[in-house]
């Protein structure tokens, strides 16, 4: 009886497992759809509309409306800034390509650019290689909890901070908000809860380690993700 409640279990955990793993892939899929739309088309049409601004300012020159135009100009040069960054962290190979860390820098430079926040990237011990699928679901995860901050927390400071240890790997995602009481989020009913909180702590027992939120009202919120590190033999 003992051995076949713990088959069971296992094919539970294995079945939850492979469901989030699932969740993850179509995440990513989508992610990386909606950054490839907004890289190859929504930046392709503010182009134009740049090129077109170009020419009505030259055909303005001297005018009273060529200060308009050219603060149009701008506008939407930032834009385009804006949308090719933000094309950048919907994409996973992005993380391939140039790592966490600076992903994340990324990331903090795209808020800050808003000019409504103050974001600091800080960086403990001596950073090691981490595998991509943990690459990946870290940055994921980083994503979601400053959006949520973004959202929620009425925030002015956002500071990552990411520690290698030699036994550890450590992420934490921290602001200065209104942070919220645990106890009562947990307690609401199914359709007026989210699922922000408890998707953390699954995608970080997909890799083998534990997400804890810290938050208490009027004190801000800090996520933070620890994953066992195993050094290369």
């Amino acid at each position: 009886m003992f051995k076949h409640r713990q088959d069971l279990a296992e094919a539970r955990e294995t079945y939850q497992r492979e469901l989030l793993q699932s969740q993850l892939e179509t995440q990513n899929q989508t992610l990386e759809y909606v950054g490839q739309e907004l890289h190859d088309n929504i930046g392709q049409m503010l182009s134009v509309a740049m090129l077109h601004l170009n020419g009505l300012e030259e055909e303005l020159a001297q005018s009273a409306h060529q200060s308009t135009v050219r603060r149009m100009v701008e506008s939407i040069e930032g834009t385009i800034t804006a949308v090719r960054q933000l094309s950048k962290t919907l994409d996973k190979s992005t993380v391939k390509r140039f790592g966490l860390i600076e992903s994340l820098n990324l990331e903090l430079e795209r808020i800050r650019q808003t000019g409504r926040y103050q974001t600091n990237l800080q960086v403990l011990g001596q950073p090691y290689a981490l595998s991509d699928e943990s690459g990946i679901i870290l940055f994921r995860m980083a994503q979601e909890s400053l959006n949520n901050a973004l959202k929620h927390a009425r925030a002015k400071n956002l500071t990552i901070e990411a520690d290698y240890q030699p036994d550890a790997f450590s992420l934490s995602i921290a602001d200065d908000g209104q942070g919220f009481d645990q106890t009562e989020v947990v307690a609401r009913k199914l359709s007026h809860s989210g699922s922000g909180l408890h998707n953390l702590r699954q995608r970080a027992q997909l890799l083998g380690g534990t997400c804890t939120i810290d938050s208490q009202p009027g004190a801000g919120t800090r996520v933070c993700i620890t994953l066992p590190h195993q050094p290369a033999q």
